[in-house]
């Protein structure tokens, strides 16, 4: 296994579109974690409010816990009160809040710094979610300085929930001028651009994963904005693996040093894309 892929993909199931019942989330996250393909799957992705549910569906199935990934839906109280929780099946690795204050970003995330000083860092990685908006350049160096994570929405189920090639390329850059670490959420099912059409019939101009992954390295290796997005925008699958091939082991882990995840709720599809560029390949005798 690719270890550029280690851990790239977080299981998002319970999320629209894919909307899975917890049951059903917890049940295939597990068969998830035992594939051949394992090693690309972080852990379980869901929000605060289901957190019972989850302990009972993941108790119910085995003694084995679950690693999960909160959202909390609510403000940064929500980051006090997961520190106190205790549920049986569930090992907390996760938290991502999303700062909501749009008027003061920076102050948002000073608040959000505050409450996660209850959560043990060497237990659970805080990724904060950052608007992309005034005031978000702010916010991010209060989350670099406090040595947590940062969170950017790459998508959603509408079509402007989608940044643009230039605007995305734009936020990678100040994330990576910054050194703020980042995880990506949202409308990242395949490995280059492609476009979807949603229950209501619109397209959405969805990005690729394995071409931020590529912008990435290239803003850090010096390039700029534009350059970026170039490379977003390149939906040719013989470049991709032809540059992907030439990644060393150093470029790779500074690649994954600032790209830590993104959140799928459906994860076979970025396996089954990164299988057909060839760069992964299923053991003979598997599917």
């Amino acid at each position: 296994m690719n270890a550029l892929f280690d851990g790239l993909v977080d299981d998002a199931a319970v999320f629209p579109p894919g909307n899975a019942s917890v049951p059903d989330a917890v049940r295939r996250h597990r068969e998830h974690r035992s594939a051949w393909y394992a090693p690309m799957i972080g852990p379980l992705v869901v929000p605060d409010t289901e957190l019972a549910q989850v302990s009972r569906a993941a108790s119910s199935t085995t003694d084995e816990p679950i690693e999960v990934s909160v959202v909390i839906t609510g403000g940064a109280g929500g980051l006090v009160a997961l520190a106190r929780r205790d549920l049986p099946g569930i090992a907390v690795r996760g938290a991502e809040i999303a700062l909501r204050d749009l008027d003061d970003l920076a102050g948002n995330a000073e608040r959000v710094v505050a409450a996660a000083q209850e959560l043990d860092p060497d237990e659970v990685m805080v990724f904060v979610e950052l608007p992309f908006r005034h005031g978000w350049v702010a916010a991010i160096e209060v989350v670099e300085g406090a040595g947590l994570n940062g969170k950017i929405r790459t998508g959603g189920l509408e079509p402007d929930a989608y940044p643009t090639a230039d605007q995305l390329a734009q936020q990678l850059s100040e994330l990576i001028e910054a050194d703020l670490p980042f995880k990506a959420t949202a409308g990242l099912h395949r490995g280059w651009p492609n476009r979807v059409t949603n229950e209501r019939g619109e397209t959405l101009h969805q990005h690729g994963f394995v071409t931020l992954l590529m912008a990435v390295e290239a803003l850090v290796d010096g390039a700029g904005a534009a350059a970026a997005a170039d490379l977003l925008r390149l939906d040719d699958p013989g470049r991709i693996f032809a540059a992907l091939q030439g990644w060393d082991d150093a470029t790779v882990t500074r690649v994954r040093r600032r790209f830590r995840s993104f959140g799928c709720c459906g994860v076979t599809d970025p396996i089954d894309d990164l299988v057909t560029l060839g760069l992964l390949a299923a053991p003979e005798g598997t599917s």
